[in-house]
């Protein structure tokens, strides 16, 4: 008779263990507005809560060159997806690879957020991109540079 008390109890704890909290994934957009007049944009999925775990700290420190202890990751997946790194005085960075319509190019970004809740915004940040041919070699011998935007959709 006792079991037959117990068991909806038990029931609603591993229910209620099992649920987790939302991992704050949100569509945002990025738009990065060359100097010569091109724009690129993308969308894609942000998770907005700072990435944790071994996985994360080995793609920060490979990134990088940092540990974790030196600022805090979120992953955007636009373009080719990308590990905007958020370091002090609300400012994300971000060195990684382009790929634009066939077209392959070392990117880093950098640029100032603010933040409502969770959202994150960037209205003027700045990056720099190098073409790349198959080889590797750099397609000219001049960075190309311009504006980033961020914002959720």
């Amino acid at each position: 008779m006792f079991a037959i008390k117990i068991l909806p109890v038990l029931f609603i704890c591993l229910l209620l263990s099992g649920c987790n909290k939302e991992n704050g994934k949100h569509d945002y957009e990025m738009r990065l507005m060359f100097d010569n007049g091109d724009i690129y944009t993308d969308s894609g999925k942000m998770y907005e809560k700072p990435m944790h775990g071994k996985k994360y700290r080995e793609k920060i420190h490979d990134a990088f060159n940092l540990n974790e202890s030196q600022g805090k990751a979120v992953y955007i997946e636009v373009f080719n997806g990308y590990i905007l790194l958020k370091v002090d005085n609300h400012k994300f960075v971000c060195s990684d690879q382009l790929f634009w319509h066939g077209l392959v190019g070392d990117i880093y970004l950098e640029g100032n957020y603010t933040q409502k809740g969770r959202a994150y915004t960037v209205n003027d940040g700045y990056f720099e991109v190098i073409w790349r041919d198959n080889l590797g070699n750099p397609v000219s011998n001049s960075v190309l540079t311009g504006k980033w935007t961020l914002k959720r959709s």
